[in-house]
């Protein structure tokens, strides 16, 4: 297993495998990509590979990601590759598509997926996302149909955090886990981001109240709240949050090939894209190596504080 000089160990990958969507979020980040080249995906037979080197190295499971990873139509070829190097993958997905692979999925095991529901109001789920609230929530349907374990994902926001009881309610009816997650500024207009954002602490009051037990998983220290109803809810702070990024044991690819060691830097990317084409086992070895060695905690704690 490889390990950073901070002492964290390098465990999961975050795959983007494709630039494009069919949604239009008001935040998106893009997975902080930079000059990206959507003519040069990746295939899943790359990616297939991309998991038996990470395998080798210790690296147990990979999160599919975008853009949205379902506008690309043999998503679940991707999934069967990576399954098949041995690592859990899972999807996060905004759900517009999910009826059309969750069958797929369903065959090929994916571990869980994420599908972001920020609204359950359709005038503010349109103004925040661009989509159809009710295609996701026909995704969803499906989905659980084919005996898919979902987490909803929602973003905090000034449109929508008067919903969060409701978001959990329509989770505890459904079975189903919830990410609370505040906004970052990543990608987003400062006029915007301040008009939007709603700091989680607004919320921790609340899930406390609701809370039959508390824990905090190992994974960037995400406290991890058990409500009176069934419901898990896992608050993600990703903002200015030295806790998380000393916790961290993520790294990132780009859809081209690039290992990308941080959602907030693009000074560090390693091109591992001629060793992933080659099949040159050895190469993308180093360049995994190479990529742990710059690996550091975007926000740290220091003697006077944060920094």
């Amino acid at each position: 297993m490889l390990v950073d000089r901070f002492n964290r160990p390098l465990t999961s990958l975050r795959i983007s495998v494709t630039e494009k969507c069919n949604h239009k979020c008001v935040f998106c980040h893009r997975e902080g990509l930079l000059n990206y080249n959507s003519a040069v995906e990746l295939t899943p037979g790359d990616w297939g590979f991309v998991a038996r080197v990470a395998k080798s190295l210790g690296i147990v499971d990979a999160k599919l990601t975008g853009g949205e990873p379902l506008v690309r139509s043999d998503i679940v070829e991707v999934v069967r590759e990576i399954n098949e190097a041995g690592l859990k993958t899972s999807i996060t997905t905004n759900g517009s598509l999910l009826d059309r692979y969750a069958k797929g999925f369903s065959e090929v095991g994916v571990d869980h997926i994420n599908v972001s529901l920020h609204s359950l109001r359709e005038d503010v789920f349109k103004a925040i996302t661009g989509g159809e609230l009710r295609r996701v929530l026909s995704g969803i349907e499906v989905a659980l149909d084919y005996g898919l374990r979902l987490k909803i994902d929602f973003v905090l926001l000034s449109w929508n955090k008067e919903e969060v009881p409701g978001i959990i309610d329509f989770a505890a009816s459904k079975g189903l886990e919830v990410n609370l997650i505040e906004l970052i500024p990543l990608g987003v207009e400062p006029d915007l981001y301040s008009k939007l954002h709603v700091e989680a602490r607004l919320v921790e009051d609340y899930l406390a109240k609701r809370a039959v037990r508390v824990e905090v998983r190992e994974f960037q220290s995400r406290p991890v709240y058990h409500l009176d109803n069934g419901v898990r809810v896992t608050l993600i702070k990703g903002f200015c949050n030295p806790e998380l990024c000393a916790k961290c044991t993520r790294i990132r690819f780009t859809p081209d090939g690039k290992i990308k060691t941080c959602l907030f830097r693009n000074d560090t990317l390693v091109d591992a894209r001629p060793f992933i084409i080659a099949r040159d086992f050895n190469g993308l070895v180093e360049a995994f190596k190479k990529a742990n060695s710059l690996r550091e905690p975007f926000f740290k704690f220091n003697k006077g504080g944060l920094r």
